[in-house]
């Protein structure tokens, strides 16, 4: 707890600058150095306190994404794999965000970590088993989103994922939960036996109408007004020689952007009903609060520095990530707060 409070009160400085004195500074590369602590230890009481936030919420998305942690600069960190390239070298994060309808982080509910193997970097992989590949984070997240829904009886727990999860094994696992809804950004233009493809199909789905609402701002980008027109379609995924899959195809699409502006188009997936503007309306909004998940790595990669983490293991790397990952949580959190409430002193 004294290493986290440290750590959390300076979250950019080093280990030593944070720790301020040497023999604080041992007793943390001691408690990182110890065969008993684990990154998923060091997340556990997190983790509970995270499930006893979301008590209460009717609904809250549990939001996934991976990041990519470079350490090329830190090369006497052992353990670690490639990332795009061999001389690149590193590992990936993926996380679980617990995230109101309206943007409240609740807490990370969930993590992998994983480094490449070099044998087998530049392999062909698309013939290994889904078991075997990366794409297995996002099967596993979901499950885990499952179990974690049958001790929340009044809380609608949504799976919230981008493109990456468009992965047709996770569709047809997702069916034998229905405990749990999810929602997924579209990838695949997936081909019809009839000759036409998804994108064929929501480019021609009935109109249900327009959504409007001002897009926040980013980095290099500023905030703006934004109207989409909405289209929706049930269809049935069948892919060669898989399960077929029936879901929601909807496409969010802005017809009118501003000049030299990329105009937004989301093609979503569900396997919730979308017969109304409403319905429709609703998911096109929890989808835009995925947002959150990349704000929570800018804090986590930029505001806490952990590319710049300096140990000798992968191991030790993995458990000081895990008070990061709570401290990126503590300032997405306190921040949100600090807008939405600015009149209260925050003191802890």
């Amino acid at each position: 707890v004294r290493v986290a409070e440290r750590l959390g009160a300076q979250p950019g400085a080093s280990i030593p600058v944070a720790c301020g004195g040497w023999a604080e500074t041992q007793g943390a590369y001691r408690l990182l150095a110890h065969e008993a602590v684990t990154w998923e230890q060091v997340l556990a009481p997190h983790w509970a306190y995270s499930v006893e936030r979301m008590r209460g919420h009717p609904v809250v998305l549990c939001v996934q994404d991976s990041t990519e942690l470079d350490s090329t600069a830190q090369p006497g960190i052992a353990g670690l794999g490639p990332l795009s390239y061999l001389r690149q070298h590193g590992l990936y994060v993926h996380p679980t965000l617990a995230v109101t309808p309206d943007g409240v982080p609740l807490g990370v509910l969930d993590a992998w970590m994983w480094t490449r193997d070099r044998e087998t970097f530049g392999e062909d992989k698309r013939h290994w088993p889904i078991e075997a590949k990366e794409s297995m984070r996002w099967i596993e997240g979901f499950e885990r989103c499952a179990e974690l829904a049958v001790t929340q009886p009044d809380t609608r727990l949504v799976y919230v994922a981008d493109r990456e999860s468009d992965i047709h094994e996770f569709m047809v696992r997702a069916q034998g939960h229905p405990q749990v809804d999810w929602l997924i950004r579209a990838a695949q233009d997936r081909k019809w036996a009839e000759g036409d493809t998804l994108w064929d199909r929501l480019a021609h789905a009935p109109v249900l109408g327009e959504v409007s609402f001002t897009l926040p701002n980013r980095p290099n980008r500023p905030s703006r007004p934004v109207v989409l027109t909405v289209r929706a379609e049930r269809v049935t995924l069948h892919p060669k020689g898989g399960e077929p899959v029936t879901v929601t195809a909807l496409r969010a699409r802005e017809e009118a952007p501003p000049a030299d502006v990329e105009p937004l188009d989301w093609r979503l997936l569900t396997h919730r009903s979308a017969e109304t503007l409403v319905a429709a309306a609703e998911l096109i909004q929890w989808y835009g609060t995925r947002w959150s998940i990349e704000v929570f790595f800018r804090i986590f990669k930029t505001g806490c520095r952990v590319e710049a983490l300096q140990l000798s293991t992968l191991e030790r790397l993995e458990s000081a990530l895990a008070w990061y990952l709570i401290i990126a949580w503590r300032i997405q959190s306190l921040t949100l707060l600090g807008r939405t409430t600015p009149a209260v002193s925050y003191t802890h």
